[in-house]
């Protein structure tokens, strides 16, 4: 068995409940800009789709959609799903509304929407995280006990964190349980070991300046980029960034913090300064302070 996925995206669910499974399983990142594996293989031969989740299973199936695996993976490890009446149902219940109304509700805050856009998906958002965490029965979804679905959304809750959407204290407190668990750590080393190695390799390659569009630019896929526009400022050495956009269909795959690291350290070898109006540049920035030379104010 081997499960397929990208370094933040909401595959590290299925790579929680597959280490809480004790489940024996290889595990390889896609680089979804390329759509090649981390062995080299050609990633739309294994799931066509493009996107990761894809689990694929020892009679050679191939899995996709965190719903599909991650019921699969409760059903072959029953201590991943709640017990009682209607346990499948009401399991099924709880991950149809983290992809439908939590994971797809941050579509705007991925797809750099307008700022109109971005503020109507934080109320929405913080609202259904309410509901979500009215679901809580004790310190997990559906108990004591860890399920596929805490897994879900405890991904969902890592998101919540980088685009600044207030959540009940109940939900922090369990994504610090989830956080305190072994296979939750050791799933986010392996992931965050796996996108060290691939942004070394390959971001600053991959992002290059278009000075007569102004805009530095991230290749995708099939002539599609990701772009950083800027403008000049006052000094000769400065540019202005005022926005960042990625096309709707890559969204929530870590492209705009690849564009944005690769700007910075083009800036850097250039010996030029970023001033920053984007919200998403200011947002890299806070979490990325050894930038801290090349950015005015």
């Amino acid at each position: 068995m081997k499960l397929y996925y990208a370094p933040g995206a909401c595959s590290l669910a299925d790579h929680i409940a597959l280490l809480e499974a004790g489940a024996k399983f290889e595990a390889e990142a896609v680089d979804i800009h390329t759509k090649k594996t981390a062995s080299g293989e050609d990633f739309l031969t294994i799931n066509p789709k493009g996107y990761v989740p894809a689990l694929l299973l020892d009679d050679c199936e191939i899995l996709t959609e965190n719903v599909a695996v991650l019921d699969w993976i409760a059903e072959q490890y029953p201590h991943l799903r709640r017990d009682g009446v209607l346990s499948r149902a009401r399991q099924l219940e709880m991950l149809a509304f983290i992809s439908a109304e939590l994971h797809a509700g941050f579509k705007p805050l991925w797809h750099d929407g307008t700022e109109t856009e971005k503020e109507k998906a934080r109320e929405t958002l913080a609202k259904r995280f309410q509901f979500a965490a009215t679901r809580l029965n004790g310190d997990y979804l559906f108990g004591d006990e860890l399920s596929v679905a805490d897994c879900y959304l405890y991904v969902m809750l890592r998101w919540t964190e980088k685009f600044g959407i207030a959540v009940p204290d109940a939900l922090l407190r369990f994504q610090w349980r989830m956080g305190e668990r072994p296979a939750v750590q050791a799933a986010l080393a392996r992931e965050d070991t796996s996108a060290s190695h691939s942004h070394s390799a390959s971001i600053n390659d991959a992002v290059r300046e278009n000075s007569p569009e102004h805009r530095f630019e991230r290749p995708i896929h099939d002539g599609a980029i990701a772009a950083a526009y800027y403008r000049d400022a006052d000094a000769d050495d400065e540019l202005v960034f005022i926005h960042t956009e990625v096309p709707s269909e890559f969204a929530g795959q870590g492209i705009a913090t690849d564009l944005a690291r690769g700007t910075f350290e083009l800036l850097r070898q250039s010996n030029r300064k970023a001033i920053l109006k984007c919200p998403f540049m200011q947002h890299f920035y806070a979490k990325h302070p050894e930038y801290r030379d090349i950015v005015v104010g």
